[in-house]
């Protein structure tokens, strides 16, 4: 009995982790095939962030972008001028033509580094 309520404890402790892997974004507004999103301040270093939202934003979509802001983004089109200038990064999907790109705005960050084109 004690195997167990050590494997309960460490189920109980594990779980809210998990349950929580969405916060660090918020999901702003939607054109079309386009999403936008906030990322919180002190995440925005955090690619696991980026990925839950592209998860959350592009689920069961062939076709998907999903643009990223640092703290606040914008609800619709048509962007200003800066809102276009402080885009940080965005995803393109297109599974009908094989595309999966992260854009990033190299200047300003290293994320996805392996995996990236700058923008």
């Amino acid at each position: 009995m004690k195997g167990m309520a050590k494997v309960f404890l460490f189920v109980m402790i594990w779980l809210p982790t998990v349950a929580n892997a969405g916060d660090g974004y918020k999901i702003t507004g939607q054109s079309g095939v386009m999403y936008f999103v906030a990322v919180d301040a002190d995440q925005k270093d955090n690619e696991d962030v980026y990925r839950y939202a592209v998860g959350e934003a592009c689920a069961g979509k062939a076709v998907c972008q999903v643009q990223f802001w640092v703290d606040s983004a914008p609800k619709k089109f048509p962007l200003t001028d800066a809102q276009v200038d402080s885009k940080l990064v965005q995803w393109q999907l297109n599974l009908n033509t094989g595309l999966r790109r992260w854009l990033v705005k190299c200047s300003s960050s290293n994320l996805f580094a392996k995996e990236r084109e700058c923008m």
